[in-house]
């Protein structure tokens, strides 16, 4: 799953370049994103279940943390520009608001569009040669390890397991509560108005932290779950491999813009 995003720091950092070259002609400033010190997929990150027992009672499941942190943010660089001038920067960047889109149905039916014109989308297409097949493969290879969730939550194995886990919960006093990704939504409501709070989510970390020890939810539910990535692989195995074919093209294109 994850080599489904080799290369992706390089091509994105290829893209950025090109697009700093692409604005310099223009005329127009570009600050280029800082470089990813990593390939990242961005659906295979932390499972939302296997909190210790010993974490909750010192920041529960983060929430507070997420909700409060702005270090993502950045200071804006281009600040100083005025509202024409920001006008300018976008038609340039991203295309004009009359400019052909691209768009792409998915499997599931979904579109996805993205501007034919701008610095950003001609970028793309010298890295990649297509957009339409950019915008395929990379809306595909994120999809898959939620497809191969989607199949292991419907294993009756993985809901037993979860049925177990719900009625301990209750037993703890709280009802209604599927899965430990649902107790983690449940957890940003207590921010809101009279929820109680930091206080309120350890209560409720703790508790789902105690149900897992005492099921042994995480190792069995990652047992159960890796027997689906492998077998989702080998189900798209054709797209997989056209995927994976794809992305080396782009990367050695990327790796050469980058050696210039």
């Amino acid at each position: 799953m994850n080599g489904l995003f080799a290369g992706y720091s390089t091509r994105q950092a290829a893209i950025e370049e090109l697009s700093w070259r692409c604005m310099r002609d223009k005329g127009l400033k570009y600050v280029k994103q800082p470089p990813l010190k990593k390939d990242v997929n961005p659906t295979m990150g932390k499972p939302d279940y296997g909190l210790s027992v010993a974490e909750p009672r010192n920041d529960a499941y983060g929430t507070q943390a997420n909700l409060h942190d702005g270090s993502g943010a950045g200071e804006d660089p281009y600040r100083d520009q005025t509202d024409a001038e920001r006008q300018k920067w976008g038609d340039a960047y991203f295309g004009p608001s009359s400019a052909v889109k691209i768009r792409v149905t998915l499997p599931n039916g979904s579109e996805v569009e993205t501007s034919a014109e701008g610095c950003l989308a001609e970028s793309q297409k010298q890295i990649f040669g297509s957009i339409e097949q950019m915008l395929k493969s990379e809306n595909f290879a994120g999809n898959l390890p939620i497809e191969a969730r989607k199949r292991a939550n419907a294993d009756p194995a993985i809901r037993s397991l979860n049925a177990s886990w719900t009625a301990c919960m209750a037993k703890w006093g709280y009802s209604d509560l599927a899965d430990p990704s649902a107790a983690r939504a449940k957890a940003s409501d207590f921010y809101n108005g009279a929820g109680g709070g930091f206080a309120a989510e350890v209560k409720l970390a703790v508790a789902d932290a105690s149900c897992e020890k005492s099921l042994g939810y995480a190792s069995a539910r990652k047992r159960l779950e890796d027997r689906y990535y492998p077998a989702t692989l080998m189900h798209f195995e054709p797209e997989v491999t056209a995927v994976q074919q794809f992305n080396s093209a782009a990367l050695d294109r990327a790796q050469k813009i980058l050696a210039s």
